[in-house]
């Protein structure tokens, strides 16, 4: 079986962003970068949001189109609002979110990677669907910001298996919850 792993840079204090949704506060350059982007080459398959999705658009990513840092992943939006797309790499999902994330660990094929946001972090690992979650904890501290998990109904275990640290200061740490 696939797991999921929930694999997300955050600030000090637990934050995915700013409460405007930016992250310029987390480090894009730096020791740390390469050993993550080598890390995507155990994935095939990414989950996100609506949010996270259309976080790229301001980057020049025009709706309905993959998101290029996943370009060999088959790329997946949970979504009930944004409609469907019409290319053969990125599909909307708008379904029943639990069936279908049961349906896709199930399937033959490398790790799944969630990449955002919070808000369907936080559903999945209520109904026990991520298997580990991997911070990119960055060297600042926002404040306030959108969480790391919105609002979870219940205390979850997390067992620490393994941590990174960078000379740039970010920490890479890796926990099991299941």
């Amino acid at each position: 079986m696939r797991k999921l792993d929930y694999y997300i840079a955050v600030s000090v204090d637990n934050f995915i962003a700013k409460p405007d949704g930016s992250v310029d506060g987390f480090l894009g350059e730096g020791d740390h970068i390469q050993p993550y982007i080598d890390s995507l080459r155990n994935y095939d398959t990414v989950l996100m949001g609506r949010s996270t999705y259309e976080f790229a658009y301001q980057f020049g990513l025009r709706k309905g189109q993959p998101v290029p840092m996943y370009g060999h992943m088959k790329q997946y939006v949970i979504s009930s609002t944004i409609g469907a797309f019409d290319h053969p790499q990125i599909e909307v999902v708008s379904q029943d979110v639990s069936t279908f994330l049961a349906n896709l660990k199930d399937q033959e094929g490398l790790d799944i990677y969630l990449c955002g946001g919070g808000t369907l972090a936080a559903y999945l690992l209520e109904h026990g669907l991520i298997d580990r979650l991997i911070l990119k904890r960055n060297p600042v501290l926002f404040g306030d910001g959108i969480p790391l998990f919105h609002t979870l109904g219940k205390e979850q275990p997390a067992n620490l298996e393994n941590c990174t640290v960078y000379g740039s200061g970010v920490i890479f740490e890796y926990y099991s919850v299941t």
